[in-house]
C-alpha cells in the first residue's frame, strides 16, 4: 500500500510534467499534467509536449494498481487510505 509521502516522492520523478498541489490537511492531492501551454495569435490551443510521457504514464499506472477504488470519468479520483489523489489535465480547464 502506498502511504501519502510515497505517492509525493512518485509525483515529484516527473518534474514539470506533473503540478501537484497537497490540501492543508493532506487529504487530497491534486495533479495536473501539464499537456498544454496556451494559445497563439489566432487562439488556437498549443499543446505541450510531455518530457517524458512514458513516465507519467508509468506513475499513472502505479497509482491504479496501489489504489483502493478508482472513480471518474473524466478526473480519475484514486482512493488511498486517508487520503485521494485527483488526476486531470492542464487541457481539460481550456
Amino acid at each position: 500500500m502506498m502511504t501519502r509521502e510515497m505517492v509525493m516522492e512518485l509525483l515529484a520523478t516527473a518534474g514539470d510534467d506533473l503540478s501537484v498541489w497537497e490540501s492543508s490537511d493532506g487529504s487530497r492531492i491534486d495533479v495536473t499534467v501539464e499537456d498544454f501551454i496556451g494559445f497563439d495569435e489566432d487562439w488556437d490551443e498549443i499543446d505541450r509536449e510531455l518530457d517524458d510521457e512514458e513516465l507519467v504514464d508509468s506513475i499513472k499506472e502505479q497509482l491504479e494498481a496501489s489504489a483502493l477504488s478508482i472513480s471518474g470519468n473524466y478526473y480519475r479520483y484514486f482512493e488511498f487510505d486517508g487520503f485521494t489523489v485527483v488526476w486531470g489535465y492542464a487541457s481539460f480547464d481550456i
